[in-house]
């Protein structure tokens, strides 16, 4: 098969911690190829566990030199299907394994120009091009003093949040730098460049070293968001000369403002695989921001991940940061942020309930007890966390209680409960309270004319994590809401959340086994055709005007205005409870 028309593939590369996966995509988005490279299967030589080194101190790393044989293993395999002409490929961005750093020696950016095809990149790179033979993966938990000193730099986790959109994070690469600076001095002196995991393969792909991509140097802790530039206060963690470390970081990094071409790919491919000359190299970014260039997504839609986590991806233009979530500029839509809200407690809490309805396992029970219009929770909220949560920020516990309105209505009253009448309560409760969870998180994320204008809900204080707000700020509605992930495929739970979440302009359910790496391809396909002046839609309308519609979404519908403000009765309620965990 070849590319019709225009004649034109993109490539979209993801190199996680598991695997580097690659696919090819033709001008009209569909799938033209896949090809993964394995590492614990594929390269067992480098005896990794699931892609990495564990160390008994909380350290976890992974081998560099893997990474390059990679690069070269998933050409060498593409360039043998004839179904694939490689010459074609027009555009390459991707996505990578976020938060992780590589540590290029001062011989290393001089070495990409003159790699010759003859030999392998390992053979031309490896050990000489880096000061550090490891990168640290963002499973790494062993920065716990470095991400304090983070945050006492800054007046505390709030602040920290402000500045750079996340608190202190372990395996955030600030405090990982922070920590082989004081830990490997020899190794940090030896340290000419800094990449992340993302503009490091730009940099192999390209032949030459490219700078950081702004919105993955957003997972970094040393990135002023509101400033656009590095933190001097927070650099100083790291090194007190400032502008050495600014330099090993590679300069400014590179914006999402207008896309434009880190380079020109490298002679190597060309000669090596046969590869386009031509072929334009687009930044690449982290992998949840390349999730969220793999949908549709625009201004105040919402993407819900139901995994064995449940997590929140979201585009806004109000950079409202709190220490319990992240904001990350977006990687494609400037003036934007991705909201990306993590919560532990997902698939098994429901799991657990489930299993006291039936001991099968069987979801038909617990489905039943979502759905019942007679089963009467009006006055019922609780909490299940049987793991310890990250929002709230609470250990292990589970609260359950009955609430009325105070004589005022200004105020609820809880009177807590050992247990409801039934599971089936708790099957009922456990979705409801899942999903109010993110709807009054993502509402002060939210622009101001999502707000219902139908509904008044008050004035009365109601205050979630580090937030005091009125109630009337929780009126606010997503455009539209996606969902994915293993829970997506209950109705039962997908049409509840869909319920209390209240998206305006739709619901939608959708597979995304390869979104990293479409993330990539899409970003390469629109980004090549802005440059060169073949579209000048903005990221967003581009996709959703060429996005595959009718095949890889399924619509729900639209969301019932009266089950919507249902659940607005419940979220004062839900405040108090969490102030008792």
């Amino acid at each position: 098969m070849t590319a019709d028309k225009t004649g034109a593939f993109y490539l979209g590369f993801d190199l996680s911690t598991q695997q580097l996966k690659c696919l090819v995509i033709d001008q009209n988005l569909a799938l033209i190829h896949s090809e993964t490279i394995g590492f614990d299967k594929d390269l067992s030589h480098y005896k990794t566990t699931k892609g990495v080194y564990l160390h008994e101190d909380g350290t976890v790393e992974c081998p560099v030199a893997m990474w390059l044989e990679a690069v070269d293993l998933v050409f060498e395999r593409m360039s043998k299907h004839k179904h694939i002409d490689l010459s074609l490929v027009r555009a390459m961005s991707g996505s990578c394994q976020q938060h992780g750093s590589v540590y290029w020696a001062e011989a290393g950016p001089g070495l990409l120009p003159k790699l010759d095809a003859k030999q392998s990149l390992k053979q031309q790179l490896y050990p000489e091009a880096f000061s550090r033979n490891v990168a640290p993966n963002w499973q790494d938990h062993s920065t716990g003093e470095e991400c304090q000193k983070f945050e006492e730099s800054c007046g505390g986790a709030a602040q920290l949040a402000q500045t750079t959109g996340s608190r202190a994070h372990h395996r955030f690469t600030g405090p990982q730098i922070m920590k082989i600076a004081k830990k490997e001095p020899e190794v940090y002196r030896a340290t000419s460049k800094v990449s992340l995991v993302s503009s490091f393969l730009a940099s192999i792909l390209a032949g030459e070293f490219t700078p950081l991509e702004e919105a993955d140097a957003c997972g970094m802790n040393l990135y002023n968001i509101d400033k656009r530039d590095y933190d001097d206060k927070l650099l100083r963690n790291v090194d007190d000369d400032t502008e050495a470390l600014r330099s090993k970081l590679g300069g400014p990094p590179i914006t999402s403002d207008k896309p434009a071409p880190v380079g020109i790919l490298s002679p190597y491919f060309v000669e090596k695989y046969g590869l386009n000359p031509e072929c334009q190299i687009f930044p690449f970014t982290g992998d949840n921001l390349a999730t969220i260039c793999s949908l549709p997504l625009q201004p105040n839609d919402v993407l819900v991940s139901l995994g064995t986590s449940t997590t929140i991806l979201l585009v806004t233009d109000q950079y409202h940061p709190s220490p319990n979530y992240h904001l990350f500029i977006h990687p494609t839509i400037p003036r934007h942020y991705m909201g990306m809200i993590c919560y532990c407690n997902g698939a098994l809490a429901r799991e657990r309930i489930r299993d006291q309805l039936s001991e099968t396992h069987d979801w038909e029970p617990f489905n039943a007890a979502v759905t019942s219009t007679t089963l009467d929770t009006d006055n019922e909220i609780a909490c299940y966390f049987p793991l310890g949560e990250i929002v709230p920020n609470v250990p292990s516990s589970y609260r359950r209680a009955t609430f009325a309105k105070s004589p005022d209505s200004q105020k609820v009253e809880l009177e807590l409960k050992d247990a409801f009448a039934d599971v089936a309560h708790d099957a009922k409760n456990i979705v409801e309270s899942q999903a109010l969870s993110c709807r009054v998180r993502i509402s002060p994320l939210l622009s101001e004319d999502c707000a219902d204008p139908s509904v008044n809900l008050g004035d009365s204080m109601v205050h979630f994590d580090y937030d005091d707000f009125p109630l009337s700020e929780y009126k606010k509605r997503p455009r539209r809401a996606f969902f994915v992930g293993g829970a997506s495929k209950n109705n039962a739970i997908v049409e509840r959340f869909a319920q209390v979440l209240g998206a305006t302009n739709g619901n939608f359910r959708l597979e995304t086994p390869n979104s990293c790496a479409l993330g990539g391809c899409y970003r390469a396909m629109w980004s090549h055709l802005h440059y060169e002046g073949l579209t000048n839609a903005p990221f967003d309308n581009f996709l959703n005007e060429q996005f595959r519609w009718e095949t890889d979404v399924q619509s729900l519908g639209l969301t019932n205005d009266k089950d919507w403000q249902y659940f607005n009765n419940k979220i004062q309620a839900l405040s108090e409870l969490e102030k008792t965990l």
